[in-house]
């Protein structure tokens, strides 16, 4: 795990990214969906939700890390 906020900022970042990434996915794979004719990607769009709440935490986990730094910081 990084020490520095610059870092750990950098981390959250690419998490975002990572994020973002998923989110389209999820969307591409929702539009291509054709219930009538049987095409359903259940699955797979579980497992990018579950990939997606996954980075969510490893971004808030950074986030109060970098909290915790700013606070040593300041001497508090």
């Amino acid at each position: 795990m990084p020490e520095t906020i610059f870092e750990l900022e950098e981390q959250i970042a690419r998490i975002e990214e990572a994020q973002a990434a998923c989110s389209a996915a999820i969307r591409k794979l929702m539009e291509s969906e054709d219930i009538a004719r049987g095409v359903v990607f259940p699955a797979q769009i579980h497992e990018l939700h579950q990939q997606k709440n996954m980075l969510e935490t490893h971004r808030q986990y950074r986030r109060v890390r970098i909290s915790r730094l700013k606070l040593q910081e300041t001497g508090c």
